[in-house]
């Protein structure tokens, strides 16, 4: 009996173990569980935490490309606004240069100036218009290339293009153009030194004439019948 009552005993001990075990066994399952629930969440987390990153940089990236854009318009708006319509002649360096920038701010701009020197050029050319364009001063100053120690016109591409557009005519190209404005700068400058040259005759006290000297050589030194 007492055999009995010690085995009934022991039985109960391992079976309260035994429980408790499998008690401590599915409490660790539990755990493990919400542990990796919460993993999972952790995850999600990171990953809605990433994509809003994802956001942010790409709202980041958005706002400043319109702050430049911003500042480039309010920078372009300065420059036109410093930029004045020029009138022809132009008469300096400065008038060449606010030309070109009033040209360049866009293509409206090159084709109301080609409108605008067309009836002026046109059908003459260059040769012989070139001053309803470029003052005295310009011309004397100037020339295509810049050689003999005059300033370069070709400095002035987007002046040089309007001019090209302005002269366009059937069979013309850039060469003929630019053959065109060369001879207008050469035009320009002869006229001057001619008319420089009447004057100081004018102002120089009168002497006798050469009698070896037949009236037309007379007539010829004062001859501006090519250039008028």
């Amino acid at each position: 009996m007492e055999k009995e009552l010690i085995r009934s005993e022991m039985y109960e001990s391992a079976m309260y173990v035994e429980a408790e075990n499998m008690d401590l066994t599915a409490q660790v399952q539990e755990l493990t569980k919400e542990i990796r629930e919460m993993r999972a969440d952790i995850q999600e987390i990171k990953d809605l935490m990433g994509r809003n990153n994802e956001v942010i940089d790409e709202l980041m990236k958005g706002h400043q490309q319109m702050i430049r854009r911003v500042v480039k318009q309010e920078k372009d708006d300065e420059e036109e606004r410093n930029i004045i319509r020029p009138v022809f002649p132009l008469a300096t360096q400065e008038d060449l240069d606010n030309a070109e920038s009033f040209i360049g701010m866009d293509e409206r701009k090159k084709d109301e100036m080609t409108r605008f020197l067309k009836p002026l050029l046109m059908p003459i050319g260059l040769k012989q218009r070139l001053v309803y364009v470029l003052s005295e001063d310009i011309i004397l100053n100037y020339n295509l290339e810049g050689t003999h120690g005059k300033k370069r016109m070709l400095l002035y591409p987007k002046l040089m293009s309007v001019l090209y557009s302005a002269t366009d005519r059937p069979g013309w190209s850039y060469k003929l153009f630019l053959d065109d404005l060369r001879r207008g700068f050469q035009f320009g400058k002869k006229k001057h030194f001619r008319q420089k040259c009447r004057l100081n005759k004018l102002a120089a006290p009168k002497t006798s004439r050469n009698p070896l000297s037949s009236p037309e050589e007379d007539n010829n030194d004062d001859d501006d019948s090519d250039y008028k």
